[in-house]
């Protein structure tokens, strides 16, 4: 039987203690963790901490690395002329020779026969040369053709003479009253015709062949009257026509060889045959000489050879070279005495300079890209071997007086640079910077708003959650409490890199 309350009232239930206490102090745990994690989140974060490096003044070289090989900067090979013959040997094996030191000489007869008969011929040119430049040769040939010329006149007028012998001819103006008639034969002194009552003698005796007139004609003084032919005149008359053609043959050859223009034409044609003949002389001389051969340069005796062949001995200069490809886009940076830095791994303690001593015109071609030979002479070889390893590092492009920070501070956006540079309020303000040549390391940069004194941003340390966060130049690195440590050690590089 269910007993109801004497109220009327419901009977209230009773919860029990132990719920109560567990509802209520769940409740306050949570209140509490709210209010914690309010109030520590409402606090500012830790400041920022930065790697940054300063601003430098200074030079900025970029530079080409290429590796060769040690060689002799020249090499000489001595071997036997043609038609020689080895007569001495000056020189032994790794012997240390000077330039101008005599290495070998040959002989060779026929050559020096040669040389002999040339030097003749020269002798006998220069001896013309004197003789048509000299005053007196030409005043000799001048006389002798002036002496023709006189010659060729007297023979000129013998010839006339001669041939007037056969002409009759009127001693006086007037009336031929006799002549003898055509055909007649006559003496020399006979008389041939009378004119004005003068009788008209033979010149010679003959026969008479032309009537130029006849008995009555009137006639003037020397008129011919008749002509008296005979064999001896006429032979004479052929004789002195030879004689007149055969010296007026000499005159004609002598003014074409001595006449004033020829003389300077002969003394031009002789002097040109003289030059000639020596520049032969020259030649064969200098083959003569190169019977006895020179060191050109200082070196050593590499190689040495009597028992066979036309190879004698080979000479290496004591001056070294180095040997190195230069890649195309580079080569135009290189130029001749340009110095360049040499390291020699043999030799680690030894620094040796050089200088760019040839550059080929021509390179080669491989994997797409041309390289050119570029010959470095090295300046102080003492120490340094042929054959030894070489790396030499020329320098491509430099700038003086730029502005200089570490590549590591550089960023970029799209074709933009810039810097950060941090402020004494650890304010972090962004500069753009023109880069004007950079190496592995730096940059050299222009700017308008920076200055030697700024020092830029080269990482970025945030500290959160107990995690170290470290950026730079825009790749983010993240590490866990291990990694802590390592942000103490960036810490101390506070002050630059």
């Amino acid at each position: 039987m269910i007993e109801q309350p004497a109220s009327g009232h419901a009977l209230r239930r009773k919860i029990p203690y132990p719920r109560v206490f567990i509802l209520g102090g769940g409740t306050i745990l949570i209140l509490a963790a709210l209010t914690y994690y309010v109030v520590h989140g409402s606090q500012p974060p830790a400041p920022a901490k930065y790697m940054t490096a300063p601003v430098r003044i200074g030079s900025l070289s970029q530079t080409d690395s290429a590796t060769g090989e040690v060689v002799p900067a020249n090499t000489f090979t001595v071997s036997t002329p043609a038609n020689a013959t080895l007569q001495n040997l000056n020189v032994h094996y790794e012997q240390q020779v000077a330039s101008g030191t005599i290495l070998a000489t040959f002989t060779d007869p026929t050559l020096a026969g040669e040389v002999a008969s040339q030097q003749a011929t020269v002798l006998n040119d220069q001896n013309h040369v004197s003789e048509l430049a000299s005053p007196t040769y030409t005043a000799s040939q001048n006389a002798a053709l002036a002496q023709l010329q006189d010659n060729l006149s007297q023979d000129q007028a013998q010839l006339t003479a001669d041939k007037s012998l056969g002409t009759i001819t009127a001693p006086a103006t007037g009336t031929v009253s006799h002549i003898i008639p055509a055909g007649t034969v006559v003496s020399q002194g006979q008389t041939v015709a009378t004119v004005s009552g003068k009788n008209v003698s033979a010149s010679i005796s003959g026969t008479v062949q032309n009537l130029n007139v006849g008995s009555g004609s009137t006639v003037n003084a020397g008129s011919p009257l008749l002509s008296i032919s005979s064999p001896q005149l006429t032979a004479k008359i052929l004789g002195d026509e030879s004689q007149v053609a055969n010296v007026q043959s000499q005159l004609d050859k002598a003014e074409l060889q001595d006449s004033p223009s020829q003389l300077s034409t002969q003394l031009a044609q002789a002097k040109a045959q003289l030059q000639r003949d020596q520049e032969t002389l020259t030649q064969e001389q200098a083959s003569l000489s190169g019977l006895t051969v020179k060191a050109p340069f200082s070196g050593q005796v590499v190689s040495l050879n009597t028992s066979s062949g036309t190879k004698v001995l080979t000479l290496d200069s004591s001056s070294l070279m180095v040997s190195v490809p230069i890649p195309e886009n580079q080569i135009n940076a290189v130029h001749a005495n340009q110095q360049v830095s040499i390291s020699l791994p043999a030799v680690p303690n030894k620094s040796v300079s050089g200088h760019v001593q040839t550059i080929a015109p021509v390179g080669t071609y491989s994997n797409g890209v041309s390289t050119y030979p570029v010959n470095i002479a090295l300046s102080d070889p003492p120490g340094v071997r042929y054959g030894m390893t070489a790396q030499v590092s020329i320098v491509i492009q430099s700038v003086q007086h730029a502005m200089l920070v570490p590549l590591a501070a550089i960023h970029s956006r799209g074709s933009h640079n810039f810097v950060e540079t941090l402020g004494s309020n650890n304010q972090v303000s962004r500069v753009p910077v023109h880069i004007i040549l950079t190496n592995n390391t730096t940059a050299a940069v222009k700017s308008r708003k920076l200055s030697s004194p700024d020092r830029v941003v080269t990482a970025t340390l945030t500290s959160s959650s107990g995690k170290l966060h470290l950026k730079a130049k825009g790749r983010a690195l993240h590490k866990g409490k291990k990694g802590g440590k390592g942000g103490k050690g960036a810490k101390g590089g506070k002050g630059g890199l």
